[in-house]
């Protein structure tokens, strides 16, 4: 079985870079990538990594105080809001 994508959507470009120090600093996986076009209302730069670590990420983020608009995790094409 494979860990399907999440994807941690934030409010502004400043979230997102606060949210990537918290993680690297945590040890968490993450890549920073281009928000799809589905999600880009928030933001045009999300942090994507595997769902077996959503545990880990909204810890660290909540633990640093750093508010996500959304996670989604990618179905097919689609992305459901978890």
């Amino acid at each position: 079985m494979y860990d399907r994508i999440c994807f941690a959507i934030f409010g502004s470009t400043n979230k997102v870079l606060k949210a990537e120090k918290t993680l690297k600093k945590n040890s968490i996986p993450f890549k920073l990538l281009p928000t799809p076009k589905k999600l880009a209302a928030y933001c045009d730069i999300a942090i994507v990594f595997n769902e077996s670590k959503i545990i880990d990420v909204k810890n660290a983020l909540d633990n640093a105080n750093i508010k996500v608009k959304a996670y989604y995790i990618k179905e097919g094409e689609d992305y459901a809001q978890v």
